[in-house]
């Protein structure tokens, strides 16, 4: 067994935190190959011991990691002794050399090992980069960053540009999609096949479907977006919100714990919230969901092929059924049937010649 510990007296996590992520984070990136032990209550069953100086964290380019693996499956039943990469504060100790000095699992591991005979060297073709965590935590996450777009590209992803993009974490995306300038992925995503995510798009904590396009400037936050589904720009998905396949939200559309039924649309400047949207569902510009009653939120609901009218406001708790029409400019303050149609503002009254008679009194009276 390959393994790894911190030599320090607060936990791996406090130690090494770097944007929310601790050492295993770390350890599953740049070594994949070990087994993480915790001090000192690990026991010494390993062949192979990593020991981390606390102040320092050792990156590996892709290379010099698959050097240093095959040095490792070289020797990890057989080398005996202490050995370090050109002398920086980073060790590997063997099972034999770790009980015949009498070390222990505890920290101050490195300060005994720089007291022991000088360690062997490993030289490796390419070098090893330290940094230290805790003050340098940008240059880890370039390291990561870089690692993982070296990754994704091998699986046909495109990035734009590479000096412009944030990733944290790691994360699928899928094949043949492409990430735009200035896009930020972060918390637990997922992104699907043939995905464009458009310049200056932020996700977070969100699932992504294949075939989805994102418009610039689009922020999703703990929403579900199934696939074949349009987006932006520049609009807000938030606490919870599930896009159904097929469905269009557009320019300056917010959407908050609401559902969007398959095929469904809102195009232009609404606001959705606490509702569940029906199929087919028509919501026209400047449509709001007035949820909140000053206590608590309210519900709304639509059904199946609505059509909803322009700068319509939507008075909860409602419910819209199914294949009914609402007329432009409405405030709907009760339920509308199913087939009905309805209309709720003043009708329209033209005054005839209003225009002229004001303009006459503005005109002063010649003495």
């Amino acid at each position: 067994m390959i393994a790894a510990v911190a030599d320090c007296s607060q936990s791996a996590s406090d130690r090494f935190a770097c944007r929310g992520r601790d050492l295993r984070f770390w350890l599953n990136v740049f070594f994949p190959f070990c087994r993480f032990l915790s001090l000192p209550k690990a026991r010494a069953d390993f062949d192979l011991l990593f020991v981390f100086d606390t102040a320092v964290f050792p990156i590996f380019n892709e290379q010099s990691g698959q050097e240093l693996r095959r040095w490792l499956k070289l020797n990890s039943k057989t080398t005996a002794g202490l050995f370090t990469p050109a002398g920086k504060p980073f060790f590997i100790v063997s099972r034999s050399y770790f009980k015949n000095e009498g070390l222990v699992l505890e920290p101050g591991m490195i300060r005994a090992l720089r007291a022991k005979p000088r360690a062997e060297c490993l030289e490796f073709k390419n070098p090893v980069t330290f940094c230290n965590p805790l003050q340098e935590p940008q240059k880890i996450e370039a390291a990561l960053i870089a690692w993982q777009i070296r990754q994704l590209q091998k699986r046909g992803v495109c990035f734009e540009n590479y000096g412009n993009f944030y990733l944290e974490g790691l994360m699928p995306i899928g094949r043949n999609s492409v990430i735009g300038s200035g896009v930020t992925i972060k918390g637990d995503c997922r992104i699907g096949k043939n995905v464009t995510i458009c310049a200056n798009s932020y996700i977070e904590n969100s699932r992504i479907g294949d075939g989805c396009i994102i418009l610039p400037g689009s922020v999703i936050r703990d929403s579900l977006v199934e696939a074949d589904v349009q987006l932006g720009p520049y609009c807000h998905l938030r606490n919870g919100v599930q896009i159904k396949k097929g469905a269009k939200i557009g320019n300056f559309v917010e959407m908050k714990k609401s559902v969007m039924g398959r095929g469904s649309k809102a195009m232009h400047l609404t606001y959705i919230g606490d509702a569940r949207v029906g199929r087919k569902v028509n919501i026209g510009a400047g449509t709001i969901t007035c949820n909140y009653d000053g206590e608590k939120k309210n519900p709304t609901q639509i059904g199946d092929n609505v059509f909803i009218g322009s700068g319509t406001e939507l008075v909860a708790p409602l419910a819209i059924h199914s294949d009914s029409y609402i007329g432009a400019g409405s405030t709907i303050t009760e339920d509308v049937p199913r087939h009905a149609l309805a209309v709720a503002r003043q009708r329209q009254k033209n005054i005839p010649g209003w225009v002229l008679r004001k303009r006459k009194k503005k005109i002063p009276q010649t003495p």
